[in-house]
């Protein structure tokens, strides 16, 4: 699994994700940073203040006692260059991508490393600051699977819910304190709160249920 996560919205669900299928018999391969990755890429080539990128190598994995190797969201140990990531993915019979919404889509780390997944299984989730809406997760969903290149397999996906920082409610406080009759402000405010309840378990279990129903499809 490879996992950018801004806010760390994303990498809870990663972690709870990664539970949920070790339970149900998934063992994995390894995990990714890929805002690490990124970092030590820009890094490599002279850029300063790049952070290292960080990884972790696990076990091959299985679902359904079928030999499936996937790569998955543990804690980051050792440092990976994105090219390392890219050859470990490859080993990988699906991979696992998690991201967050930028602009209605993925950011460009996430961009990057799904452009290099030829012909892999992809299952994708990610988080987003707006919810309770199916249809704008499916619209983010479909931007970000067109990173994907043309042999590859979008096996399914899943986004929820995340929590936003207090810049952006001050942000939105300060639309309204212009416009006090300011509809959208009022309606961006109101969706600030509820977000801060996101992810939950809920939120966990059901993107857990998307990818184990994705796991099942391309076991039969």
């Amino acid at each position: 699994m490879a996992v950018s996560s801004k806010s760390g919205n994303t990498k809870l669900v990663a972690d709870a994700l990664q539970r949920e299928l070790t339970d149900a018999g998934v063992r994995f391969v390894a995990s990714f940073d890929l805002d690490g990755a990124a970092a030590e890429s820009a890094q490599s080539e002279g850029v300063k203040g790049a952070e290292n990128a960080k990884g972790a190598e696990g076990d091959e994995a299985v679902e359904n006692g079928q030999s499936a190797n996937a790569a998955a969201s543990t804690p980051v140990e050792s440092t990976l260059s994105a090219s390392t990531i890219a050859t470990q993915a490859s080993e990988a019979d699906v991979v696992f991508v998690g991201f967050w919404c930028d602009k209605g889509s993925c950011n460009p780390a996430v961009q990057h490393f799904l452009q290099g997944l030829v012909g892999k299984r992809v299952f994708l989730f990610g988080t987003c600051g707006f919810g309770e809406s199916d249809e704008y997760f499916a619209q983010i969903l479909d931007r970000v699977r067109t990173y994907l290149p043309a042999d590859a397999q979008y096996i399914g996906g899943a986004m929820c819910q995340g929590k936003m920082g207090m810049g952006v409610k001050r942000r939105y406080e300060g639309m309204l304190e212009k416009d006090p009759e300011n509809a959208q402000a009022r309606m961006l405010i109101d969706n600030w709160n509820k977000a801060q309840s996101h992810p939950n378990e809920d939120d966990f279990s059901r993107i857990a249920a998307a990818a184990k129903e994705a796991l099942e499809g391309i076991a039969e």
